[in-house]
């Protein structure tokens, strides 16, 4: 990371941080994670994944269980394996088709239970999404939607544009949320997309996000605002501050602690 970018994270993210513990963060701040997610794409050519995914691993997997609670410990250990494959995805190696990796993470996340073939089957019934009055698509209509993803990549993002990034940023949040309402599959639906919008974000260095516990009800009242009224304002936002706080949880943190000692994966 350039020496004046890195010097300009860390005074903004000691902003950052700051109006986070006063809960001052929503307010009028909403800028802020803008400038460092700008800034860190523009300094993070060459990130150390391996490091990024340990520490996402060790301090926060299992919140992004937890905010499920009929998870099961072979679903956990699943979704281990899920990360495990987003870490070592290599999109120069690969080509990223969003049907296919959305399959591939779902049968994942099935692959240690009793029955793993559960694993990528789509379901063939109507289902409700978290009691919740939405109109999911009826399974063949599902169905459809999700393969008319078959082949389809994502946007470019062009590296001398900030902007664009944003761009990115929200047209991957839209996509995986219109699949969560879609329902595609039996079950573990969210999880899936919630993944896949992870391994999208790596593709232009973005660390993994996750939802904390006590993030639920925001997490899922956002959520619920853009599937019912089309307003994805309150979950980019939402996902937005989440980046800030994968960078510094998951990337910088040592950096801007340098008295502490290390605890780091050499890449």
């Amino acid at each position: 990371m350039e020496n004046s970018l890195r010097d300009l994270i860390v005074l903004i993210f000691e902003g950052y941080l700051k109006r986070k513990s006063e809960h001052r963060l929503y307010q009028k701040d909403s800028l802020i994670p803008e400038q460092i997610i700008s800034m860190y794409y523009q300094s993070n050519s060459d990130p150390q994944f391996n490091t990024i995914y340990y520490n996402f691993k060790r301090n926060y997997l299992y919140n992004e269980s937890r905010i499920d609670e009929t998870i099961t410990e072979e679903e956990r250990k699943g979704l281990s394996k899920v990360y495990d494959y987003i870490r070592d995805y290599d999109f120069s190696k690969q080509k990223f088709d969003i049907f296919v990796e959305a399959m591939k993470i779902h049968m994942l996340l099935y692959s240690e239970c009793p029955h793993p073939e559960f694993g990528g089957q789509l379901r063939n019934d109507s289902v409700i999404l978290n009691n919740e009055i939405i109109e999911v698509p009826s399974a063949d209509e599902a169905k459809r939607y999700f393969q008319s993803f078959i082949g389809k990549t994502l946007p470019e993002v062009d590296f001398k544009n900030s902007v664009s990034i944003f761009d990115y940023i929200n047209s991957c949040i839209y996509i995986t949320t219109e699949l969560i309402k879609a329902q595609p599959f039996i079950d573990g639906n969210k999880r899936t997309f919630r993944a896949l919008l992870n391994l999208m974000f790596k593709q232009y260095n973005l660390p993994p996000v996750y939802v904390k516990t006590k993030e639920r009800t925001e997490y899922k009242d956002a959520l619920m605002k853009a599937m019912k009224k089309k307003d994805y304002t309150s979950l980019n936002q939402f996902y937005y501050y989440k980046i800030c706080d994968s960078i510094y949880d998951l990337d910088i943190s040592e950096e801007l602690k340098p008295d502490q000692p290390k605890n780091l994966v050499k890449k």
